[in-house]
């Protein structure tokens, strides 16, 4: 699905082709979180890191791609990265290259201590605001202010989710692109690529309680939501103020 004339949505993934930038652009992949819940009791019963793997494989079977560029938080942890973290960003990466793309990280707020592991890989790791031609690259948690006319906003973090009621009432959740401008700078959010986070449900919560101070500042209500179930179906849908639950 075409966003703008050089962004388009990797059918049917969490993921963005820019084609000016030959790259392929993913947000909070959260590798370890199975394991951290493991520690807090909480049982997993499938591993996430297949999954996640079989999607990076969609994405570049779809669209293959030069570049892989991270919008933060490849790593679950805030702290230390742990054991199962080491091994499943090295395997990442690693699987990535297997692609025939090189990652480029963004640091995100769960990316502490996470460069140890990448420069020993040789992976470009880099603080945001990123700036390459007219996209400018953020993870999404800090206010970096907009750049202005003409630029468009690539960023995480707040892993949208639009909440669907159906006849009957019952709520379903889908994660969610999505795409607005202000004052001229046009902003794309990406889901979460775990299939674990399903984050934000944008259509619910008040315009306050948004984790982004970004989203927190532009009206997200005239923000079009592109509903994703991954691996099956990508849907427009119409402006959030049109969906509030």
């Amino acid at each position: 699905m075409q966003l703008t004339e050089d962004v388009e949505i990797v059918e049917f993934e969490p993921a963005l082709y820019v084609k000016s930038l030959d790259a392929m652009v993913v947000a909070d992949i959260h590798l370890g979180l199975e394991w951290e819940l493991e520690e807090k009791g909480v049982h997993i019963p499938f591993p996430t890191y297949e999954p996640i793997v079989k999607s990076l494989r969609n994405m570049f079977s779809y669209r293959p791609a030069r570049r892989m560029i991270i919008l933060g938080d490849i790593k679950n942890e805030f702290g230390d990265i742990n054991p199962e973290e080491w091994t499943q960003v090295q395997d990442f990466v690693n699987d990535v290259r297997s692609l025939g793309a090189e990652p480029i990280l963004i640091r995100g707020n769960h990316d502490n201590f996470v460069r140890i592991v990448l420069k020993r890989l040789n992976v470009e790791f880099q603080d945001p605001p990123v700036r390459i031609g007219k996209y400018f690259l953020i993870h999404g948690d800090k206010d970096h202010g907009l750049p202005g006319e003409g630029t468009i906003v690539l960023m995480g973090h707040e892993h949208p989710v639009i909440s669907i009621r159906d006849s009957i009432g019952v709520k379903h959740r889908f994660k969610s692109f999505l795409y607005g401008k202000y004052y001229g700078t046009e902003i794309i959010v990406l889901p979460s690529m775990n299939p674990l986070t399903m984050g934000t449900a944008v259509n619910e919560v008040d315009v306050g309680e948004l984790l982004s101070p970004v989203l927190r500042k532009v009206d997200i209500m005239s923000f079009t939501p592109i509903l994703l179930a991954q691996g099956e179906v990508l849907k427009k849908f119409p402006k959030i103020s049109n969906l509030l639950a």
